[in-house]
C-alpha cells in the first residue's frame, strides 16, 4: 500500500513539472528568427525563394505557411516539436525535431509529397537534421537582433 501511495504521489507531482518544463522550453523559442538556410531533400533553397524570418510567440509560429501551434518534448533526443495547424477546417500536426543552441535554432520536418505524386503523407518524425536523400526539410534560424 505504501509503495502504491509513493508511486501515485510521483505521478501527481510529475504532471505539473512536465507542463512547467514545456512552458520554459517554449519561452526559449519566443522571438523573431531570421532564416539563414532552408534545405529540402538535401538541396538548399536560394535566399530569395525562402521566408526571410519566422516569429514564435507564446507557442505559436507565424511566417511559414499557416499559423502553427507548437508543442515541445525536450526529453527526447533530438528534441521533438509538434506543429499543429488548421487548413480548410481540418487540424493537422506535423512531427518535427528541433535543436536550440543559444541564438541558433534548427527545425527539421517531413516533406509532404508534391501534388499528383499519388503518395500519402507519412509524417515520419526526422531522426536528425541531415536531409540528403530524405523527404525532409531543415530550416536553420538565427535569433533576430532587437
Amino acid at each position: 500500500m505504501r509503495l502504491r501511495l509513493i508511486a501515485m504521489s510521483a505521478i501527481l507531482v510529475s504532471g505539473p513539472v512536465l507542463a512547467t518544463d514545456e512552458k520554459d522550453e517554449m519561452k526559449k523559442l519566443d522571438g523573431r528568427w531570421d532564416v539563414t538556410a532552408l534545405v529540402m531533400a538535401g538541396t538548399e533553397t536560394p535566399a530569395d525563394k525562402r521566408p526571410k524570418s519566422l516569429t514564435i510567440k507564446a507557442g505559436v509560429l507565424t511566417g511559414f505557411g499557416p499559423e502553427m501551434n507548437l508543442a515541445t518534448d525536450a526529453t527526447k533526443s533530438p528534441k521533438w516539436l509538434n506543429m499543429t495547424f488548421k487548413r480548410e477546417g481540418t487540424e493537422s500536426t506535423v512531427n518535427a525535431v528541433y535543436a536550440l543552441d543559444g541564438d541558433t535554432l534548427k527545425i527539421c520536418l517531413p516533406l509532404a509529397p508534391a501534388k499528383g505524386q499519388g503518395k500519402g503523407f507519412e509524417n515520419k518524425r526526422p531522426e536528425g537534421f541531415e536531409t540528403k536523400d530524405k523527404a525532409e526539410m531543415m530550416i536553420a534560424l538565427k535569433r533576430a537582433k532587437k
